[in-house]
Parts: structure tokens; sequence; C-alpha cells
């Protein structure tokens, strides 16, 4: 089967029986884009299919520069639905996908019976510079100042300088010396960096400008400003939102989720940026297990407020 932006999905078959499966973002290439954690998931182990899709416009299943838009994000879950005749499922998604798989969720109240948020952005948007609350304005304020000690800025500038000027010329090259010298500022345990099995240089959809321009054209499908909240409010399934504490996407995200989902809990890992399952796979793993299990792990309890 193929999607609507041509992207073909795959599922792998885990022990028979099992009722759940869960769709979640990255590739068809394991090796590639799983990491060390991923790859040794013990929850794939209980489901019937683990379906692994790619985003509109990721990885190698499309060419860089084919028109994606936010909606089509949606279409292609229901094709993958459509097509393993997909009843009831549960739902992850991690970063920008944890918004798709929200809205989602919202939009398949009788479908999506447990939905997994891992690091999701907002489902609100006000602009490049919004007046913000203090609490959110400190809260953006320490992350800024987090990234600044994690990367070496000028030399990241130097990077691209010389890339503009018509060096580094073999694009996997400078993707991978990109990533190693902007990566430590989605972590707040750098280190982790180094247990990944991922090389999503090697796919030219993922270097920096080719994926910085895909997120701009998705975003930029939505409108100027957008606030989503009221479809939000519709998630029936019960939903568990993973958060680092240190992540890029601000912890108010993971509140917001918390506060407009009925029967949410967040769970918060400290010492923690945009990449739980390599930075604290002890309590990430059975966490997840234990809720696509049917219950609420260790430590997950409810947001009542969000800015």
């Amino acid at each position: 089967m193929r999607t609507s932006n041509g992207a073909i999905p795959r599922a792998f078959r885990a022990r028979l029986g099992a009722r759940t499966a869960v769709a979640r973002k990255r590739s068809r290439h394991r090796d590639r884009f799983l990491n060390d954690g991923f790859a040794r998931n013990p929850i794939g182990l209980r489901l019937y299919y683990r379906i692994l899709g790619d985003a509109g416009g990721r990885s190698d299943a499309i060419p860089a520069g084919v028109p994606v838009t936010f909606a089509s994000e949606f279409e292609d879950i229901d094709a993958v639905r459509a097509h393993l005749g997909l009843d009831v499922f549960s739902l992850m998604g991690w970063s920008y996908m944890g918004l798709v798989a929200g809205l989602y969720a919202a939009d398949h109240p009788d479908i999506v019976e447990r939905l997994l948020l891992v690091g999701a952005t907002s489902m609100r948007y006000f602009g490049p510079t919004p007046v913000l609350p203090p609490e959110l304005e400190r809260e953006l304020d320490e992350s800024l100042r987090r990234q600044r000690e994690r990367i070496d800025a000028d030399a990241l500038k130097r990077l691209e300088a010389e890339r503009a000027a018509g060096g580094w010329r073999d694009g996997v090259a400078f993707c991978r010396e990109h990533r190693r010298l902007s990566g430590p500022r989605q972590f707040g345990r750098p280190e982790a960096m180094l247990r990944t099995k991922a090389d999503p240089c090697a796919l030219p959809n993922e270097w920096p400008t080719a994926l910085a321009s895909l997120m701009q054209q998705i975003y930029a499908s939505l409108g100027a400003t957008w606030d989503l909240s009221d479809r939000v409010r519709r998630v029936r399934a019960p939903t568990l939102v993973v958060h680092g504490l240190e992540d890029l996407v601000l912890p108010n995200a993971a509140r917001l989720w918390g506060t407009l989902i009925e029967d949410a809990r967040v769970l918060w890992l400290a010492g923690v940026g945009h990449f739980p399952w390599l930075e604290d796979p002890a309590t990430f793993f059975p966490a997840v297990d234990a809720f696509l299990r049917g219950r609420w792990p260790d430590g997950a309890g409810r947001v009542t407020q969000a800015y």
C-alpha cells in the first residue's frame, strides 16, 4: 500500500492474539532509525502488529521536496488503518507526531483506545513573538540558557557558512557533523546521544536544510497562528504524557495535554530532554509497557494547571 504522500509503511507481526497495535513515526529502515532501546523494546513482544510509518516527507520512502501538509498526516494514518483492517488500536506519537497522534485520537474516540504522547509539541501557537505569562517566560529563558551551554554556537555557524560557501560537498558528512554539533541541545543528558543506532543522515530527507524546509511547509499549512485546544478536549482515550523536564519542547506543552484531556496522566522525567528512551530507558520502557498493558505507571499523575 501507499499513503497520500507515497510512503510505504511496514507492519511487523509479533505475538499472535494481542489486539493492540501501535502506529508510530519513523522509518522502515530499523537499523537506521531505531535506537538500541526501541530495537529491544519489550512492548513489541505483546503486540500483534507494530506499525512503523514514515511521517510525511521523512525517510527515503518518498523524495525530498514532495508537497506535504498537516492534513496529509491524518490521511496517512487512515490509510494504514484501512489497509490492515484495524478496528481499535493504541497510538503513540513523539515530538511533532505527538500533536498528530493526539488530534487523531480526538477525531476518532471509538478507534484509539490508548494514547501515548512522548515529548509532544503544543496544540497552540501564537506567533514567533507572543506575549507570554511570567511563568512561561521563565521556562523559555531557562530552556534557551541550557541550549547555549550545551552547544558551540560559533562552531555550528562556521560549519553552516562553510557549507553555504561550497564546502562540505558530501551531504551525509555535513549532516553528521551538524548533528554532532547541534544535537546536544536536544538532550538533558547529552552523553545519551552515543546510545543511538540511528543514522538519519544516510537519508537526504533528513539533512538539516531539507528537514527544516519540510517542517516549515507543514506548519505553514496550519496558518500564521493556531489553537487546537477545543479539538484536543475531545480525546476520550486514557492518555499517558511522557515529558522530560529539560525538553526543548517546553514542559508547558505536556501540562496543556494533561489538563485538556479528561483521562490523562503526566510522567515527568527529571534531567531528561527530547529523547527519553535514550536518556532514561530504565524508567521509560517499563512505564510505557505498564500503560499499554492497561495500568498507569508509577510516578504518573494528574496535572491541574497550564499556562
